[in-house]
């Protein structure tokens, strides 16, 4: 039976859970309350009594001689600076993240998906390969028709694949385990199934490939975030994948922002534990998913996903750097922004913190959409971008999960559609397969 969301089972879109969700931005608050305070004490040292207390965008504007005294902290975006055209364009490669849904669809349907890629001017899409989807049954048979149906439909119109190598059949799943989004019981059978899919696919010309969906969530690491047992797997994964094609590039597991509690370890400190054990050598690229909704990939505050690619005391690039290879490219597997669920919408013109920003309007939605191209072509070291995605999955508003799409759920496009392809028109790209 075709799946309803993003995942053959586990959390819709692979998202974090809207409880999950509360707590970073209850972090984002407390981040924004001490930058308030900090901003305070600066201020009376500055100007004596007359100090002023703003709010958390005080690298906006400074309001000497007054005391603002507020219970909600209501937040605007950084506005989007005016694009300054760089004398030769940057390389990035573009697409759309699609996660499992591609293989179910019907010719139609599957045609209509793609053309839409190539409207927008992308030449990539990033799709589910779930192990769990090709051998459902043994280690000895292969369901791969479906799969094989979207590689030549993609193909056809001259698009580039990034699979994303997940998820585990229920036999090769550790005892009791219900999901496939438990870390398998023996990390070898994955990296044969692994050795099998580019035995099978690189003489079709994929060799790109990322290696699971946001490792760093229990929503899809289970049953928590182990990041010596992902490295385990990506070493015997990567062996056994060059070994079958001396070209293949490998993104490692795209992470997600996410608090550090009992079932999330933020994206910082999992980079960090798993570059000390060697995966930042073995993989061509990090994987990266900086969703930065309620504000903007340019907002510099240092809770800012995006932002912590390249300018925060500690980014993705300092601990690259720490760890032997400041250089390695970063993809951007996923970047969007749902446009309803639970809490309110932010807008373009800000947010009210207190009320749970948990998605934004269409509006915001598409300017989102416009500065993601422009910040991945200005922040150091992103070689590819990927906006997920390309349809909403549904129309509950009981989960964000249901509404990123670029079109809604009936098809019709959101502003955000039309914003993208624009900025890539703009901006120019150069998508070579790597």
């Amino acid at each position: 039976m075709p799946p309803t969301g993003r995942r053959t089972d586990g959390p819709a879109a692979g998202r974090l859970s809207d409880q999950a969700m509360s707590l970073l931005l209850l972090q984002q608050q407390q981040q924004a309350t001490h930058e308030l305070r900090w901003t305070a004490v600066s201020m009376v040292t500055w100007f004596g009594t007359s100090a002023a207390v703003t709010l958390r965008r005080s690298w906006r504007s400074i309001l000497p001689a007054i005391v603002v005294v507020c219970a909600v902290a209501v937040l605007s975006p950084q506005p989007t600076p005016t694009p300054t055209p760089t004398a030769a364009p940057l390389k990035l490669d573009l697409g759309i993240s699609f996660g499992d849904t591609l293989r179910w669809l019907d010719d139609q349907d599957l045609a209509a998906k793609l053309d839409d890629v190539t409207t927008l001017g992308m030449g990539w899409i990033r799709l589910d390969l779930s192990w769990a989807d090709i051998q459902p049954n043994d280690a000895s048979s292969y369901s791969w028709s479906r799969f094989d149906g979207v590689v030549h439909a993609a193909q056809a119109r001259g698009l580039s694949l990034l699979p994303v190598i997940s998820y585990t059949p229920s036999w090769a799943r550790p005892a009791g385990a219900t999901s496939a989004t438990w870390a398998p019981a023996d990390p070898a059978q994955f990296a044969a199934f692994a050795a099998a899919a580019v035995r099978r696919y690189a003489p079709q010309g994929i060799h790109t490939w990322e290696i699971w969906n946001e490792p760093n969530t229990s929503g899809c690491w289970k049953p928590k975030p182990d990041p010596q047992a992902y490295v385990k797997l990506l070493s015997l994964t990567v062996a056994a994948m060059r070994s079958c094609d001396s070209q293949v590039f490998i993104v490692s597991g795209g992470l997600a922002p996410a608090p550090t509690d009992d079932t999330h370890i933020s994206q910082l400190a999992y980079l960090a534990s798993i570059c000390a054990l060697g995966a930042n050598r073995l993989v061509d690229a990090i994987g990266y998913h900086p969703y930065s909704f309620p504000v903007s990939p340019q907002n510099p505050a240092q809770w800012n996903a995006w932002a912590q690619i390249a300018t925060t005391s500690s980014s993705f690039r300092t601990i690259l750097a720490q760890y032997g290879t400041p250089s390695l490219p970063i993809w951007l597997t996923e970047y969007g922004a749902p446009t309803g669920g639970p809490g309110t919408a932010a807008t373009a013109q800000g947010y009210d913190q207190a009320t749970r920003p948990f998605h934004v309007d269409e509006a915001f939605q598409a300017v989102l959409a416009t500065d993601s191209v422009e910040a991945a072509l200005s922040t150091p070291g992103v070689r590819a971008l990927f906006w997920y995605s390309d349809e909403d999955l549904g129309t509950d508003p009981s989960t964000t999960a249901n509404f990123y799409g670029l079109r809604r759920a009936d098809g019709t496009p959101k502003p955000a559609f039309s914003a993208l392809q624009g900025a890539i028109a703009q901006w120019g790209t150069d998508s070579p397969t790597p």
